[in-house]
């Protein structure tokens, strides 16, 4: 239970802080498994063995660099000489030779010896996939520079497996939206390891008693979070205006700029740099709106906090946190403890169905094929909710009708297996060089059967769980620095509520399944329009 005063002490040090084995003989691969099921151009994923002997730490070679990992037919034909693999620490390294000992692969790869402590079992390795076009040498020197990148600070204790809470500033505890000890076990139960809080933008801009109150009300609110023992992910609640206004106006630059600096002098000083992270704007406005975001302005955010905590890692968006608008950030204006973080929620008609800009479109599945009389069923369905809305007139029916069809018609693309395509960021990585551990999900999820606007919503929990373990499954394939699910309660719900504002104590079950678990998922029932 937290101590009040425990916590008053420290809140008044923060303020004056802000004012620190095998058996049988090896046996060559030979080419006689050329041909694979395995393609080049996806990941292939294998656990690494986690035995520990005279030989092997977790099993990684101790006097070779090699690991050992389960023969199956995926993994022989995966595992070839040429091929890079990843490993947990991001790094790159080319298979030199592969033997079958018995029911496992032995790899030898190029390179020094590998830290069991740190990539071996239970950790993964994963191929890297090919570029589906020829690869010009200097982006094969973009992908190996990798292997000499840092980690980001905030990634000394592992992959990043985080949620969004949003307890009341006043009350940590609160049966609604906060955190009390009960919520916390189920979340480490679980197998989450950091909580992306939110702290108030307009209450830095324009201190409602002064900056140095703020401060020590804010500071206090991360070190409550820290004191959980978990990993603090640090976000600005703001609006869509005061985003806007953050790059086009001289004033609210200059006001942001100077919070910047307190804040993170402050954070910096008081808070490890393994524990607590700072993010700049959340999903800001496109170049459209904010022409100087890229060029000027988060550059001169990411100048001004870390002019005041060298050490802490800052965490940057593209516009709407957009992966496919990553490629417009300028490496070379950030340091290597600097991450990208992107928001997978495409089509944003799955994972906010019913609310939005398209209040009659929802029980949308994931798969789609479960929706019983496919594409033209699912456009029937919605065209009779338009005609039945009797506030829209003729006209407006017959446009909106037209509009449905455009965002069926590609929800229904090749069967909806192109949602969350990540290809395209995909081949920034290797052109960029950027090391993958700089890379988050930083928010992601699916709207629930509790909606705040009262429209219908996703009464399917699986198709919620579908969506969310390929997100997962792509985040560790791509090696990248992990996820963080929107959120604990609310209309996205991880928790177990009677309704949107009236939460419980456990977690929702198949939403941890598919977060953390290894067992296939249920396809869920046939979806109708009831």
């Amino acid at each position: 239970m937290f101590d009040t005063l425990f916590y008053q002490t420290r809140r008044a040090l923060v303020l004056s802080v802000a004012s620190a084995v095998l058996c049988c003989a090896p046996l060559a691969i030979s080419q006689a498994h050329a041909t694979t099921s395995v393609t080049t151009e996806t990941a292939f994923v294998s656990k690494i063995n986690s035995f520990t002997s005279k030989d092997f730490l977790r099993g990684i070679w101790r006097q070779y660099a090699g690991l050992s990992v389960p023969a199956s037919q995926a993994s022989i034909d995966a595992f070839k000489p040429g091929v890079h693999l990843r490993f947990a620490d991001g790094q790159l390294r080319e298979i030199s030779k592969v033997f079958r000992v018995g029911v496992n692969l032995s790899i030898y790869v190029k390179g020094g010896l590998l830290d069991g402590n740190k990539v071996g079992g239970p950790n993964t390795v994963s191929t890297v996939p090919a570029p589906r076009s020829v690869t010009s040498p200097s982006a094969t020197s973009n992908l190996l520079s990798t292997t000499a990148s840092a980690a980001p600070a905030f990634m000394a204790r592992g992959d990043i497996k985080g949620i969004d809470i949003t307890p009341p500033v006043n009350d940590w505890e609160a049966p609604a939206y906060g955190m009390t000890q009960t919520r916390l076990t189920a979340l480490t139960a679980a197998g989450f390891n950091t909580l992306r809080i939110w702290i108030s933008l307009d209450e830095f801009l324009a201190p409602p008693v002064s900056m140095e109150a703020t401060l020590s009300r804010w500071i206090g609110y991360i070190d409550r979070a820290a004191q959980t023992g978990f990993r603090v992910h640090v976000a600005w609640a703001s609006t869509w205006d005061e985003r806007i206004a953050l790059v086009n106006e001289p004033a609210q630059q200059a006001r942001f700029h100077y919070a910047l600096n307190r804040l993170c002098s402050a954070m910096g000083s008081y808070f490890s740099k393994q524990q607590v992270a700072l993010e700049m704007i959340n999903e800001p406005p496109g170049e459209q709106l904010t022409p100087g975001y890229y060029r000027s302005a988060a550059p001169g955010w990411y100048s001004a906090c870390r002019s005041a905590a060298p050490d802490m890692t800052i965490i940057l968006q593209p516009e709407a946190g957009w992966h496919g608008a990553l490629g417009r950030f300028n490496l070379r204006d950030f340091d290597e403890n600097t991450m990208f973080s992107f928001h997978p929620y495409a089509p944003g008609e799955f994972t906010h169905q019913g609310i939005g800009s398209q209040p009659h479109l929802y029980n949308v599945p994931m798969p789609i094929t479960r929706y019983v009389g496919g594409k033209t069923q699912m456009l029937a369905d919605v065209s009779a909710r338009v005609h039945a809305d009797q506030r829209l007139s003729s006209e407006q029916k017959n446009s909106e009708i037209t509009r449905y069809s455009r965002l069926i018609n590609d929800l229904w693309y090749d069967n909806g297996s192109r949602w969350e395509d990540w290809s395209e960021l995909e081949r920034w990585v290797v052109s960029s060089g950027i090391n993958p551990k700089r890379i988050i999900a930083g928010e992601f999820g699916v709207v629930s059967e509790f909606n705040y606007n009262g429209t219908p919503a996703l009464k399917d929990v699986a198709s919620r769980a579908h969506f969310m373990r390929k997100i997962r499954e792509q985040t560790e394939a791509n090696r990248f620095a992990g996820w963080v699910v929107h959120q604990a309660f609310g209309d996205f719900n991880l928790f177990q509520q009677n309704s949107v504002g009236q939460h419980g104590d456990r977690l929702i079950p198949e939403l941890t399944e598919a977060l953390f678990g290894s067992q296939p998922l249920p396809l869920g029932p046939p979806v109708t329009d009831q």
